[in-house]
């Protein structure tokens, strides 16, 4: 028996590709600016928990209305990137070598020089 067609194209798909949904659905959404350059365009940071899913532009942003350069774009990959450095390097003045600091360290360290 042949599906039966409809303007929405629904009778061709699979039960497969009805049941489909976007990557973004049921996330949590936080507002962000694009970390690049002094611009300041707004992007949509989709999450579950502790899990960044996708980056996009923020239609409600007065400075880019939605769209993003292609750095701006790539943010989901600075973020989750797996040769990213998660850990805080310091380098002493005149030092040759850099250390490992804890987190607590290194604020504590930014706030004195602010």
């Amino acid at each position: 028996m042949w599906p039966i067609f409809d303007s929405t194209g629904r009778g061709a798909m699979t039960e497969r590709t009805r049941n489909l949904t976007p990557k973004n659905a049921g996330a949590d959404v936080a507002r962000s600016v694009c970390p690049y350059c002094a611009v300041g365009c707004g992007q949509l940071v989709f999450h579950r928990g502790n899990d960044i899913i996708s980056i996009e532009g923020d239609p409600g942003s007065p400075i880019s209305e939605g769209h993003l350069c292609p750095k701006g774009a790539a943010s989901h990959e600075l973020l989750t990137h797996a040769g990213r450095q998660t850990r805080v390097r310091y380098r002493a003045p005149r030092s040759r070598e850099w250390t490992d600091l804890d987190l607590e360290t290194a604020m504590d360290m930014v706030a004195d020089r602010v």
